[in-house]
């Protein structure tokens, strides 16, 4: 690559060491080691932070006030960290950044509820600066500062060198189409803003769910998870390991087969 001979020797200087820092950092993709980034959402109780807990690898579960653990007490590879504060976040996110610890997957539990004790910032925030402010009700400007706060969070979370799930209750919206008629999409529950940023941050968007199965006579129940492109449902994945649809998913099932180890769960 060309230097500018224009320039000054400090500029030419610096210029070329920038250039040769930037080299170093090429590499081909197939020498990558996956990290697996996703959105799993879905109604209540339906399975979201058992299959986020399900593998052998060391998992940090971050539980934003919903109080999903006892689903995985059993889980002897799982530890808790319980976020009821938005300034509580900053130094656990700190402590995985610094790489001083042997987690290799951290679950945001749910987003939707981090969504919630970041308005409760929010709100507090506005009331210190205007004692005339509500403090229960959002305005614009609250919901603008809420979008960025979680958007730059996501962001930040979905960059460490690690596994990241974000968990999210689902919801269901209606809208008009381009022939005048209405479209419902369901899709995890968060404001546009963020999720938007939220959707498309992740090499993966799954939606669980149970499903009636009759087999020699008898109903069951059995978990799924929808991975691709839907009319209603929101999903989506980059992997071609993965099915469009995932019959009693595991999250360690899923690095097994993305990343061809044997992290499945026991």
């Amino acid at each position: 690559m060309a230097i500018d001979l224009t320039a000054s020797p400090t500029t030419s200087t610096n210029r070329k060491t920038s250039i040769e820092k930037a080299i170093a950092k090429l590499r081909p993709v197939s020498e990558i080691r996956p990290e697996i980034k996703m959105v799993v959402y879905g109604r209540n109780k339906q399975g979201k932070t058992v299959f986020s807990c399900a593998s052998d690898l060391k998992t940090l579960l971050i539980d934003c006030n919903e109080r999903g653990y006892d689903s995985v007490r059993d889980r002897k590879n799982v530890v808790v960290y319980e976020l009821q504060r938005w300034e509580d976040l900053d130094p656990i996110y700190w402590y995985l950044r610094s790489g001083n610890h042997d987690f290799e997957v951290v679950v945001i539990d749910t987003i939707t509820m981090l969504a919630n004790i970041c308005m409760k910032w929010v709100l507090k925030e506005n009331a210190e600066r205007d004692m005339t402010a509500d403090v229960l009700t959002p305005d614009r400007r609250s919901w603008g500062k809420l979008g960025e706060a979680l958007k730059e969070t996501i962001i930040r979370f979905r960059n460490l060198p690690m596994h990241v799930i974000f968990t999210a209750q689902e919801k269901a919206t209606t809208s008009e189409d381009d022939d005048g008629g209405t479209i419902q999409e369901v899709h995890p529950e968060l404001s546009p803003s963020p999720r938007s940023t939220l959707l498309s941050s992740v090499g993966i968007i799954g939606r669980i769910y149970v499903k009636e199965v009759e087999k020699d006579e008898k109903v069951t129940h059995e978990r799924r998870m929808l991975l691709g492109a839907h009319s209603k449902f929101v999903a989506g994945n980059r992997y071609k390991e993965l099915r469009y649809v995932e019959r009693n998913p595991t999250f360690g099932g899923f690095v097994t087969k993305i990343m061809g180890e044997i992290n499945a769960d026991s």
